[in-house]
């Protein structure tokens, strides 16, 4: 069976996010982990992906300057990995970017993250870089951009347009 047949997307509050937190232990390690950790605890919206009552995965999103949204994290439990959960959870969130009535969204993968590239490229996203958004939104909210995304070194930036 799939995922997509007996999953639900729920949104996490604030107070019940740290219950979440094995799911990025089993999917991230070192920076990534740190990172995932403190931004669990801050984003604005966690939306976990529930499969018979369980969470099998996680999403955070934040919603920058204007009309932008970033696809902080999507991690999956290893019991419910190649199932689908991950394409769910993305699908969830332009769909509330969209609603929010957001008009771009963006996500950071590392270079060889083959299987992150293809699930957003799956989904609309292209490969962009600082100077292509900085013709769009200017160099002063590119920058501002950048730093609330924490893109760093060794990423790839991902955009969408919403339409």
């Amino acid at each position: 069976m799939t995922a997509q047949a007996a999953v639900e997307i729920v949104e996490v509050p604030a107070g019940k996010r740290m219950d979440l937190e094995w799911i990025l232990e089993e999917s991230f390690e070192g920076w990534y982990l740190i990172h995932s950790r403190r931004t669990l605890r801050d984003v604005d919206v966690v939306n976990a992906a529930k499969l018979s009552d369980n969470p099998g995965g996680l999403v955070m999103l934040k919603t920058l300057e204007g009309t932008v949204g970033y696809v902080y994290y999507i991690a999956v439990a290893k019991a419910y990995r190649n199932r689908g959960v991950a394409k769910l959870l993305l699908e969830d969130a332009i769909r509330l970017f969209k609603a929010s009535g957001l008009k771009e969204v963006f996500a950071s993968v590392e270079k060889d993250n083959e299987p992150s590239e293809r699930l957003f490229g799956s989904e609309g996203f292209t490969k962009t870089t600082f100077g292509q958004v900085s013709k769009k939104h200017g160099k002063l909210h590119t920058l501002n951009m950048y730093n609330a995304m924490r893109v760093v070194p060794g990423e790839i930036l991902l955009r969408k347009e919403i339409t």
